[in-house]
């Protein structure tokens, strides 16, 4: 009797898991509204509410973690040290810039991760040799703010505003301009230039 429990529980435990779906997250941040959560991830807000059971849009507090729809899963897995890493170089790269060209920019860096041509991990990426100002300088700030927790949220979704550029520069404040010239721009997004 007691090996049928053993192997009921095991069944159970089994099929829970199997049912059980890895659901991507948002953590809500000051000022977001379930609108604005809901237009970044490409969803309605109807459908996140109803995720989530949210009866009353207005009462979201900071730091609540909302499920996001499974089909919404992340293209590429970083750690914790590696999305904090890639955060400030979003803020200190496009402060300033439309959320459009801070999505890019995070893209870019994920771009590279998966290309040959460059190191294999956000970390290595970002600390390249001569790729990156504010690392170079000393510059990344603590902390990032604002809307780059939102644009590195989305570009490792997937988003690339891009289509896949490898590079980005100011072409107005750039000192390599001979270089940037052999380089095919994809699109301009704010100040920046993407190029491949």
């Amino acid at each position: 009797m007691r090996s049928f429990f053993a192997v009921l529980g095991i069944l159970i435990l089994f099929f829970s898991l199997a049912q059980a779906s890895p659901y991507p997250t948002y953590t809500v941040q000051p000022g977001d509204t379930l609108y604005d959560i809901s237009m970044a991830h490409g969803i309605s807000w109807q459908e996140l509410a109803s995720l989530n059971k949210i009866k009353e849009p207005t009462s979201m507090q900071v730091g609540t973690v909302l499920r996001l729809p499974s089909h919404l899963t992340p293209q590429y897995e970083l750690t914790p040290r590696e999305k904090e890493l890639l955060t400030k170089l979003v803020y200190a790269e496009a402060r300033g810039e439309p959320l459009e060209g801070q999505i890019a920019v995070a893209a870019v860096v994920l771009n590279r991760v998966r290309s040959p041509k460059f190191p294999d991990t956000v970390w290595d990426v970002i600390h390249q040799p001569g790729q990156f100002t504010p690392v170079e300088t000393g510059l990344l700030p603590g902390t990032a703010r604002g809307s780059a927790i939102e644009a590195v949220e989305r570009a490792i979704l997937g988003e690339d505003p891009t289509g896949g550029a490898l590079f980005f520069y100011n072409p107005t404040t750039s000192q390599a301009m001979d270089y940037w010239k052999t380089k095919p721009v994809l699109k301009r997004i704010g100040n920046h230039n993407f190029a491949l």
